[in-house]
């Protein structure tokens, strides 16, 4: 476990968008906010006030909080401004990216919304319910041999060959990874919206640290100033890492972990300074945990998979930190893979 005692007192730039990413969202297919469940039954097991599941099991008719991003750095990097229904594109333009899962079935969505091609790079080891689930969407996918990072510099490579390609990636040095996470931001909008009291704890899954950082960025700017708990899993713990160190540390592949979409060895270049000054703990948890966490949700009418799970998985191992008055907001990436939207 790591605990940072000042990350409250830290404060983040406000961020900026040069747009609203959530009317860019209401424009998606089936677009509505997501439930933020009120769970009595764990509050009482972790001995704390209120806890409620921020459930993004089904976004958009995704089964993850991914389109988010990907809808909104797209959107971005075709030169939008107003609205997709405005966008002018070149049809054969292919956006490409790397993935563990999620983000790559998103950016082959919006491909297929606006009518582009899709080239998804994806590590070996990935479950096949993940790369079919891309494939279904029409995007072209390459399996690499090696871990999420190889899958990256492949992506890249491709779209630096290709004067037509965008490449939509959620992590790396291009802007595309800025944008994404200033799309996540609508989650956290939501979160404020639906939530009658200032959470007391926000508890993220964490693989490259996008996401976590747009939770720090939005927490740590203005408003309501929660405790932020990460959380990964113990093979592919490089935020974890990091944090101890100070700076960042790459945890070398494999990471066989049944958590594909946090299954990262680096910590993200643009979200780092973020976690690393705003993130007051981060733990990690096993593959039995999460598999533990994913029948206790299920048994409450909540469909999380692996990476969804490892809040609830994360909570539970920082119980002796909680409070009787503590209110705790665990966010749910992900909806269970196989499952048809």
């Amino acid at each position: 476990m790591y605990l940072n005692p000042s990350a409250r007192s830290w404060t983040a730039q406000a961020a900026t968008s040069d747009g609203d990413p959530r009317a860019v969202h209401r424009e998606l297919p089936g677009f509505t906010p997501t439930p933020l469940i009120e769970v009595p039954d764990l509050a009482k097991e972790l001995g704390v006030h209120r806890l409620l599941v921020k459930d993004e099991h089904l976004r958009a008719g995704l089964p993850s909080f991914k389109i988010l991003g990907a809808a909104w750095a797209i959107f971005k990097g075709l030169g939008g401004t107003t609205s997709l229904k405005d966008l002018k594109v070149d049809p054969e333009t292919t956006l490409v990216s790397a993935t563990a899962g999620n983000h790559g079935r998103a950016v082959a969505y919006m491909a297929k919304l606006l009518n582009l091609k899709a080239h998804i790079f994806i590590p070996a080891g990935t479950a096949l319910a993940r790369i079919e689930a891309i494939r279904s969407e029409g995007a072209k996918v390459d399996v690499v041999d090696g871990d999420y990072q190889q899958a990256v510099d492949r992506a890249t490579q491709r779209a630096s060959e290709d004067p037509k390609a965008l490449l939509a990636a959620d992590v790396g040095d291009s802007m595309t990874p800025i944008w994404a996470t200033q799309g996540y931001r609508t989650i956290l909008h939501e979160i404020d919206e639906q939530l009658t009291e200032a959470p007391d704890l926000v508890v993220v899954p964490v693989g490259a640290g996008a996401f976590a950082s747009a939770v720090v960025q939005h927490y740590r700017s203005d408003g309501a100033r929660p405790k932020i708990l990460t959380v990964e899993p113990d093979s592919a713990a490089c935020l974890l890492k990091s944090l101890q160190a100070g700076e960042p540390v790459n945890v070398p592949g494999p990471h066989p972990s049944k958590m594909a979409g946090l299954n990262a060895g680096d910590v993200d270049t643009h979200a780092w300074p973020y976690l690393k000054n705003g993130v007051d703990a981060a733990v990690t948890v096993t593959d039995e945990e999460t598999d533990e966490a994913m029948r206790d949700l299920a048994d409450k009418d909540i469909v999380a998979g692996e990476c969804g799970a490892a809040s609830l998985a994360g909570v539970r191992a920082f119980r002796e930190h909680l409070t009787k008055d503590s209110v705790v907001v665990l966010i749910s990436t992900e909806g269970v893979h196989g499952i048809s939207r």
